[in-house]
């Protein structure tokens, strides 16, 4: 989860995220569902709307934690999943070391994961 549990929708934060993915690219990856999701909630609360609803903020959530998976450097990403192996396996390592388990980790096929190592 790379939000905080505090996320709360607001004009500027989609706005932010939706020029984000533009520039980055990634926008026209997204479910076109998402999409829709994002600029619909921008659209009502310019008009003066607010979001209450738990699901459609769970929704929106993960909109946004999948748009900043997708721009986020590949670098940050893999150093997170190095750490957290380490971290799972009681191993203290540097930061390099952990963007080389991590990329190791992330190139590695699906088949050939042992998932048992990252839960504890």
């Amino acid at each position: 989860m790379l939000l905080a549990a505090g996320f709360m929708p607001t004009v500027l934060s989609l706005s932010a995220l939706k020029s984000r993915a533009l520039r980055k690219g990634v926008w026209f990856r997204l479910n076109p569902a998402a999409r829709a999701l994002v600029d619909a909630a921008i659209l009502y609360l310019k008009r003066g709307g607010r979001v209450k609803s738990p699901a459609l903020i769970n929704a929106l959530r993960a909109v946004a934690e999948r748009i900043i998976a997708m721009t986020s450097p590949l670098r940050v990403l893999a150093r997170a999943v190095g750490m957290a192996i380490a971290r799972a396996r009681g191993i203290e390592i540097d930061e390099e070391r952990a963007v080389a388990l991590g990329l190791q980790w992330i190139n590695t096929p699906k088949r050939y994961k042992n998932f048992a190592l990252i839960e504890p």
